[in-house]
Parts: C-alpha cells; structure tokens; sequence
C-alpha cells in the first residue's frame, strides 16, 4: 500500500488539517505515518487471522483442497516505511515475500519445477501415500484405472489415486503424463486474496484521528 500526502479533494482531511500536516516538520510528519502504518499492518494481520479480503469475503480455497491457513506469515514481515517524510509504503522486508505477497494479493501464474518444489517444501518422501495436490494434478492430467468388470479403462477418482500410488510413482506418471523431463517447469494458477490496502477515506480518517491526538498532546 502506498499512501502520497497530498491537498485533495477526495480526501477527508479539511484544507486546514491538510495544511496543518504539510506545516509540521518532517520528523513529525514521519512519526504520524509510521504511526498510521502501524495501524494499517494491525487491520491487515486481522484480516489474514480471519481469511477474509478488503471487502469482506472468504480467501478463496486452495487448489490441493486443504483445510490450512493460507498466508498465516504474511503479516509477520510487514513493515511501514517513509519515504522523503510524505509517502507511506507498507511492504515486505524481503523482496521474495513481497513477489509472493504480491502474487497473493492479485492472483496470476507461477512457474514452478522439482527443483523450486524441493527448495520450498524440502526433499519428499518417495515412498509416503501420494498427496492430494498430485492426485488432483494427475486427475486433471486424464490419469485412468482398468474397470472393475468389461474391458477399458475410466477416470481414477482423487480417493483412487491417493489410496493406490505413492508420492514417488505419482510423480512419475504425473511426469510422463505432462511429457516432461525431472527438471523441467510448469505454470501454476494462484487465485486473487486480496488482503492489503484501505480505501482512501478510511485512510484519511484514521490520519484525522491521529492529528488530533498531536494536537491533545501539543495542548497538554
């Protein structure tokens, strides 16, 4: 999120708070954003906590069906930074959370390989019952079983699949099935879970209610 402190007539502030907050000296200007940035990270962390986006919904479901939590570490590393005491950014410290932050937040494809996939979730366990992720993938792949009774074969179900193959033999005939070498990538879908921003007058506000807490204090 990105916040520029300009005079604005979509803004809540008033001309004079506008002024007021341009007139203090940049230290100060810097404090309150911090403070307004502190405040944004907090809104955004409960939204994450409640798997909901900026307008209220459900994140949308994994695509391997599970259950977990999704972004449960994105607002541990979110930081509010100033720039030249009148721009407020509140961003990752990493720049490799923040591509997946940002992936997250807008949804796109992904391009991943075996090689990434170890890196991410360490090396598997060959021999451990395949996952649902790449039963799915398999299905998806057309992945068939030999009927019960005639002749032929039809489409495995998900259960089928987990039931019957290994991680490793999964990933073997998910490999065969692709046409695609050990190493080689493949694109992957992220769905949009928006969950960092504000709206323009919500921002404002909260600066208001700042202001006025300076204010109390200049006072007392």
């Amino acid at each position: 999120m990105n916040l520029v402190i300009k005079p604005n007539k979509a803004q809540a502030l008033n001309l004079k708070q506008q002024m007021q907050l341009l007139a203090l000296p940049a230290n100060k200007r810097v404090r309150i954003l911090k403070t307004l940035g502190r405040y944004e990270r907090a809104k955004t962390r409960k939204r994450i906590r409640e798997q909901r986006t900026l307008d209220g919904k459900k994140f949308s479901p994994r695509a391997d069906g599970k259950k977990t939590r999704m972004l449960k570490k994105m607002g541990r590393t979110l930081e509010p930074y100033v720039k030249n005491s009148n721009r407020l950014e509140l961003k990752h410290k990493n720049v490799h959370t923040g591509r997946i932050a940002a992936l997250q937040q807008n949804g796109g494809t992904e391009r991943m390989s075996a090689a990434r996939m170890a890196r991410i979730h360490g090396k598997p366990d060959y021999k451990a019952p395949c996952t649902r992720s790449q039963a799915k993938a398999l299905r998806n792949e057309g992945y068939k079983v030999k009927r019960g009774k005639g002749k032929g074969y039809r489409k495995a179900s998900i259960r089928e699949i987990m039931a019957d193959l290994s991680q490793g033999k999964a990933s073997l005939i998910l490999g065969q099935l692709r046409n695609k070498t050990k190493n080689s990538s493949w694109q992957i879908s992220v769905k949009a879970r928006p969950h960092l921003g504000d709206t323009s007058i919500a921002v404002q506000q909260q600066l208001i209610k700042i202001l006025a807490q300076v204010n109390q204090r200049t006072r007392g």
